[in-house]
């Protein structure tokens, strides 16, 4: 094994798997002293190299877990400390001591212009993580079930993927609740006792609420949203996203365009557009045009009006 590591990607939760199986792998015996974790918002390059070359108390491997390293990204981002990346240059061209060292980067990009980012891939290695697909999403789910020693049909499953989605950190938190919650099987009254919808989901159907004209199902959910401290503001441009994505779609299925080639020339997660494929059919484009041009109207109120935004968006449903 490489003892220069980065992972990068979207998915903190996996990143962060990865990096904890790739630390326990290396050391004999995993423990609080062989297994070190330091955040590179608050530690300088200085402390970095200094753990690393430390010697392991009572065991003979350590490995270094260095969160949210940003200096491989393009990011600007606020930190509590200025990092010397002469240091980290120095350290990885001369790099002596036997310590596994693994960055974690939350990023879908690395900055490969970066001297760090050309050392490391070259005296090291780069995991990508990338988002789960619906079929890996529904694997992950099966291996999780019978591990667990119980019974999940296809319309339980179904129905857990409709309300959950399929961003990994999500389904795991709620499918361990399920887990938890159940005994010998998960049924489909099992997972709407138990689940928490993700707002991608409940963006998903308040945009299908306010599209079919369903204006008071659309405000109890906008207010239900409201009450789990979601900003009318920030639930305003998930929708206009939601309503750019069926328009685009719209196009360009009319321009021969399927799924898979959709999503990757829009470079938005398959799953999303398998969702918006199946909804865009009710709606002609010129429709989803005016509904666009309402957003934009209100999107304008929600920033000059003495009106306050929730008042803002339940008149924007009821005139849409």
């Amino acid at each position: 094994m490489e003892k220069l590591q980065l992972i990068y990607g979207s998915n903190t939760m996996r990143i962060t798997e990865k990096a904890k199986s790739l630390a326990q792998n290396f050391v004999d015996e995993p423990d609080a002293f062989s297994i070190v974790t330091l955040n590179y918002k608050e530690t300088p390059v200085e402390g970095i190299i200094e753990e690393a070359q430390t010697l392991p108390f009572l065991s003979d491997r350590k490995a270094v877990i260095v969160d949210d390293a940003f200096s491989f990204t393009g990011a600007k981002v606020r930190s509590e400390v200025e990092h010397n990346i002469d240091l980290l240059v120095e350290y990885f061209n001369n790099k002596n001591d036997d310590t596994l060292v693994i960055f974690k980067v939350f990023s879908e990009q690395l900055d490969n212009r970066k001297k760090i980012t050309k050392l490391i891939k070259s005296k090291g290695e780069i995991t990508q993580i990338s988002e789960m697909t619906e079929q890996e999403i529904r694997g992950f789910i099966r291996n999780e079930v019978d591990g667990a020693g119980v019974q999940m049909d296809a319309s339980a499953m179904d129905l857990f993927i409709q309300l959950v989605g399929i961003k990994y950190e999500h389904v795991s938190n709620e499918l361990q609740k399920v887990l938890l919650y159940v005994e010998e099987s998960v049924t489909e009254s099992d997972i709407e006792a138990i689940v928490s919808v993700s707002l991608e989901q409940n963006i998903f159907k308040l945009t299908d609420l306010i599209l079919s004209g369903r204006k008071a199902e659309a405000v109890k959910l906008l207010r239900d949203l409201i009450l789990q401290n979601e900003e009318p503001m920030q639930l305003l441009h998930l929708i206009i996203s939601q309503l750019r994505l069926l328009y685009q779609v719209k196009l360009m299925q009319q321009e021969g365009y399927q799924g898979d080639s959709i999503a990757k020339a829009l470079k938005v997660h398959p799953y999303r557009v398998k969702l918006a494929v199946r909804e865009v059919r009710k709606y002609q484009q010129a429709e989803l045009e005016r509904k666009m041009v309402k957003c934009r109207d209100i999107d304008y109120k929600f920033k000059s009006s003495y009106l306050d935004r929730e008042t803002l968006f339940e008149l924007f449903i009821l005139e849409i």
